[in-house]
């Protein structure tokens, strides 16, 4: 069980960090999906933040509520 909660977690956490990779390096295109979806184009770069600062947390583990709280967020905005 030990390895398949690190093996469920470490993918997690990959694809937050991809997600942010996106929301950085590939701007012009997110870009785009957020106006079609209506949201405000200036919060991408905190959401990237966000995310990488959310994957830290859940790999650290060092304060629960705060991995709590990051695992509860990643499942908002891993989109």
């Amino acid at each position: 069980m030990k390895y398949l909660y690190w093996i469920a977690t470490g993918l997690l956490c990959a694809l937050m960090l991809w997600s942010a990779s996106m929301y950085l390096l590939q701007y012009d295109m997110v870009t785009g999906f957020f106006k079609t979806l209506g949201f405000p184009t200036w919060i991408i770069y905190p959401l990237a933040i966000l995310k990488i600062v959310g994957a830290i947390m859940i790999l650290w583990r060092g304060n629960r509520w705060l991995t709590e709280w990051a695992y509860a967020a990643s499942s908002l905005i891993c989109y």
